[in-house]
């Protein structure tokens, strides 16, 4: 069984925003239900698990009635972390899990066809992580001067979905929340461990939104059908 983990518990305080980003619409639909539905749509995804802050358990609820989401199983409570948003989705994911997806809720435009490439290879290398290479130039600055040029060979930025096997994720969650050490994603948790993950060419367009300017952005690629460009291409 494969099981997508959405943690959803971020406020998102960059935007300053009276609710959380993934709550806030693009075209009149919450941001978070267009990443939902890659997932419930990709035909090997067999469930998903969201996990938000307390107080906007029911509202998600609410949300995932209104647009009929088949496949969400279960709408958790988050923690104050994302490691720990995680950590309390696979607790809640059914035991018969072989392979967790951990997707960002504020990514939509992951494709379908980048979503099955992450099973096929984290079936083959047990985990697998999506990247994108540093197209810019990187600089090293303190006090609002650049001290240092960074050479940017071998270095790129980390996507989602990350694709972990489940006996994987829950041993190193574990470990994690023992020794009281929190990751910024699953990635950097694997590397800690010891597991090298298997990395495969991510998307520009599988981006996070995180600024303002993202959801003009975002807006102007649901305009014009990104989505179907992207299964075609990819």
């Amino acid at each position: 069984m494969i099981v997508t983990i959405i943690p959803s518990a971020g406020k998102g305080e960059r935007l300053k925003a009276e609710k959380p980003k993934q709550f806030l619409e693009i075209k009149g639909i919450p941001l978070f239900i267009y990443t939902l539905s890659k997932f419930e749509k990709h035909p090997e995804v067999e469930g998903i698990v969201i996990s938000v802050s307390p107080e906007h358990i029911e509202f998600t609820k609410k949300l995932v009635s209104s647009f009929k989401f088949k496949k969400v199983l279960k709408i958790v409570k988050g923690g104050k972390t994302r490691q720990e948003s995680v950590f309390y989705g696979v607790k809640a994911s059914p035991p018969q899990t072989e392979i967790f997806l951990v997707h960002d809720a504020v990514r939509p435009f992951v494709s379908l066809n980048l979503i099955s490439k992450i099973i096929k290879t984290t079936k083959t290398f047990g985990v697998s992580v999506p990247v994108i290479p540093v197209r810019d130039t990187l600089n090293k600055v303190i006090d609002g001067e650049v001290v240092e040029n960074i050479e940017r060979t071998n270095l790129f930025c980390i996507q989602t979905p990350q694709g972990i096997k489940a006996e994987i994720l829950k041993n190193i969650l574990e470990k994690a929340q023992k020794e009281n050490l929190i990751f910024s994603d699953e990635s950097s948790l694997l590397l800690h461990y010891g597991y090298k993950a298997k990395i495969i060419e991510g998307s520009f367009i599988n981006f996070k939104i995180t600024y303002p300017e993202d959801f003009f952005l975002a807006e102007k690629l649901i305009d014009c059908k990104i989505e179907n460009l992207l299964e075609t291409k990819l």
